[in-house]
């Protein structure tokens, strides 16, 4: 009786996979047609908004990034909380090797922020000075660095007037060898590969642009006001004007980083908090889509094993379950590991480590990213670069100011 019950469960799960291998299918096929953009005619004077606070691991090398955009009409706008912040400094300097060169930039002062998250706050006081030529709003993170192409394909979409906003996202390269690295390269690569050319996509605050009149329509100011995050609201505001997001897959941006298992646990569970809290269908769908893979994985194995140390003749067909749904991974991480290759060619053998992680271990990569996601349901604290947010709701951010010296100098 339990057997046949564990055969009807085995394939309710495989026919639920079938259509998720589809749905990858759609998303090789269509970043490998788009990765590398046409020429662009739409190439509106655009505002690229980066807030920073501390120094991120290759900070120079990403902000240095920011003035080699292969587009002819852009401005940077840096903005940190205070002259006390380390970034501040650093940008002055580099700022002033670069007063001869074709970009303008500008570094401005926000403040502390009373509402909203931090990065938030700086965003909002940027658009809220930006002049009103400006007819596209990009934002990108401190902790990226951005390929030549990056921003001519990032405000390529919004030629569209059906697209609200355009979306890039992270891709991590680990800078060292450590597990807890190459663990956050393998899951952080899952989650990159869920968009592609459908209305689900949610923007990324590392690689987004939105135009300006869209920015203004849709209220993304008053969405913002008492946020914990940029892009989820951001994704909110333009889905609720009936637009949709677009997904550029030549904004692929790579973060050069490592972390301990501590960072990532941090870092990871703050991402899911923040969903769960910001977005709570795309919180429970990625509960769903984790959870079915891995209960129906260890399941598999688990009766398998019982199977053959009982010599059962039944152990071969119990085996299909999680022989499937292994090599249904290992074709999902193949491709997108392939096609990320091409993308960032510079960084081939740092890709590889996560890569093997991905494609061959994919169930425990699938396991620990769980373990955070049901640890994001836990509690509605995060700590956040030095500050503590406790979310009330979607429209409700608490701020305490940290003042222990090792928690207010946490990067993540």
């Amino acid at each position: 009786m339990l057997l046949t019950a564990y055969y009807i469960f085995a394939a309710v799960i495989i026919l639920v996979q079938l259509p998720i291998l589809l749905e990858a299918y759609r998303h090789w096929i269509y970043t490998r047609r788009k990765y590398r953009p046409k020429p662009a005619r739409y190439q509106p004077l655009a505002a690229l908004i980066c807030p920073c606070k501390g120094l991120d691991t290759t900070f120079d090398r990403n902000i240095r990034s920011l003035f080699a955009q292969d587009y002819p009409r852009y401005e940077i706008f840096f903005v940190v909380e205070s002259r006390e912040d380390p970034a501040y400094g650093r940008l002055q300097e580099i700022l002033r090797d670069q007063v001869a060169g074709p970009v303008r930039a500008h570094i401005q002062i926000a403040g502390i922020a009373e509402t909203c998250a931090q990065k938030v706050h700086n965003q909002r006081v940027v658009c809220q000075t930006l002049p009103p030529e400006f007819e596209a709003l990009a934002f990108v993170d401190s902790d990226g660095c951005l390929k030549p192409q990056f921003l001519s394909a990032l405000i390529h979409p919004l030629r569209r007037r059906d697209v609200g906003a355009s979306t890039g996202y992270r891709w991590y390269v680990p800078v060292d060898r450590s597990l807890s690295s190459i663990f956050l390269g393998a899951i952080n690569a899952s989650v990159a590969s869920l968009l592609g050319p459908h209305n689900w996509n949610c923007t990324w605050g590392g690689a987004m642009a939105v135009r300006r009149t869209v920015f203004d329509r849709a209220d993304i100011m008053g969405y913002w006001k008492n946020a914990c995050s940029d892009d989820l609201p951001l994704t909110r505001a333009v889905k609720d004007a009936g637009l949709f997001v677009a997904f550029a897959p030549g904004c692929f941006v790579p973060s050069y980083d490592a972390m301990g298992w501590g960072e990532l646990y941090r870092f990871a569970r703050r991402q899911f908090l923040i969903t769960r809290i910001c977005m709570p269908p795309l919180w429970w769908l990625a509960l769903l889509s984790w959870g079915h893979f891995v209960l129906a994985f260890w399941t598999g194995v688990a009766v398998t094993g019982g199977l053959a140390l009982a010599h059962s003749p039944q152990t071969g067909y119990a085996a299909i379950l999680p022989a499937f749904l292994l090599a249904a991974h290992m074709v999902k991480a193949t491709s997108r590991q392939v096609l990320i290759r091409s993308i960032l060619t510079a960084d081939r053998g740092k890709l590889l480590p996560s890569a093997i992680l991905d494609i061959v271990f994919g169930p425990v990569a699938a396991s620990v990213a769980l373990v955070f996601l049901i640890a994001s349901a836990t509690s509605r604290r995060m700590v956040w670069r030095g500050i503590r947010y406790y979310l009330h709701d979607v429209n409700h951010t608490e701020i305490t100011r940290l003042r222990a010296p090792k928690e207010a100098q946490e990067k993540f």
